[in-house]
């Protein structure tokens, strides 16, 4: 038997009629619409007005709440030891995050993943970076400067190769569009070297087979590699440069999950501060990543001048220097051909 409407009262979308005021608020929520005429009714409604505010302004705060996820990414390299060392001590978990972690071998395809929004953030370094603001104007922010490493343009202890002249005519093993492909264009330049170096773009997997197997004649290769390959086969260095590590996050993640990312800075922060108290454990765990003895982790962490720092001391913020580092960064990456355009590396900061 279907109901009967009362007074006043039309029934919007369904067949079905109501009574018009509710005696309970939750299934006043889940009934149909309904256009209440009927003046009492409408009346003793809009005292309800304010307590379903109430109610909805609640639901949303705990629906934004419980909205920690963020997914990270991370590369092969020693940039990833604060991320792992974040994952292995569950230090997001503590930062009221709910994060994803995802490895990819190479840089590329990871900046890939972050162009397509199927991860929201990444430790990374300056190239990636670069080449992804170029071809996506606004797209990332950088939030964190996660200290550095290094790699060097090593030579076999039997080349006889032991300046950076000696160089000329010879072939140089390097990962083209990557941080060390554009260091050693700068520094061939330097050394009024260019055009006469070949340069080979080879895999980072592969560089330190190529030297072994004297299809190039010096390779240009990073940290724990290097250290290793000075201990195993008596490799020499020729150069040694800095490897610049940074974190970004996509825009549309950041306007829209501010409390995430101030969230996962913090987290980066108290991961960072974890590894330079935890020495030992820390390498323990990127080595089983990497698949290298954590003594050589250990020795090579030296690099970052984080890594021995007090906790207090500890700062990943963003600073004026490391702008102006980011803008000769960019300019270089142009004047060598590695980015088609100018940068505007203003839109890669938080206002």
């Amino acid at each position: 038997m279907r109901d009967r409407p009362a007074r006043g009262t039309h029934v919007a979308r369904t067949g079905r009629y109501r009574a018009a005021c509710p005696h309970s608020l939750e299934a006043e929520l889940t009934r149909p619409i309904v256009v209440i005429t009927h003046p009492k009714r409408l009346a003793a409604c809009l005292r309800l007005l304010p307590i379903i505010g109430t109610c909805l302004s609640l639901a949303v705060g705990n629906a934004a709440a419980d909205d920690a996820s963020i997914r990270i990414a991370y590369p092969s390299g020693m940039n990833a030891q604060v991320v792992i060392a974040m994952e292995k001590a569950g230090i997001a978990e503590k930062a009221g995050l709910k994060p994803e972690y995802t490895a990819f071998q190479y840089g590329p395809p990871m900046m890939e993943a972050l162009a397509s929004g199927a991860i929201d953030t990444v430790v990374t370094s300056l190239m990636p970076i670069t080449s992804y603001a170029v071809k996506v104007p606004g797209g990332i922010k950088i939030v964190a400067m996660v200290g550095q490493s290094s790699h060097s343009l090593l030579v076999a202890k039997d080349s006889g190769i032991t300046t950076a002249e000696a160089l000329a005519g010879k072939t140089v093993g390097v990962s083209f569009g990557s941080d060390s492909h554009l260091d050693l264009l700068v520094w061939l330049g330097e050394h009024d070297l260019k055009g006469k170096v070949t340069l080979v773009n080879i895999a980072p997997a592969e560089l330190a087979s190529s030297l072994a197997s004297k299809s190039v004649d010096a390779i240009l290769i990073r940290q724990p590699q290097v250290l290793r390959l000075q201990q195993q086969t008596g490799a020499k260095t020729l150069h040694t440069w800095p490897f610049r590590f940074v974190s970004v996050v996509r825009t549309k993640f950041l306007e829209e999950h501010p409390r995430e990312v101030a969230a996962y800075q913090a987290a980066l922060r108290n991961a960072m501060v974890y590894v330079a108290q935890n020495h030992a454990q820390a390498a323990k765990w990127f080595g089983e990543y990497a698949r290298t003895d954590p003594a050589i982790i250990e020795e090579v962490s030296s690099d970052d001048p984080l890594y021995n720092k007090k906790a207090s001391d500890i700062d990943l913020s963003v600073a004026a220097s490391d702008r102006a580092l980011i803008a000769k960064w960019s300019d270089d990456a142009l004047a060598q051909g590695m980015i088609k355009k100018k940068l505007d590396v203003g839109s890669l900061f938080e206002k």
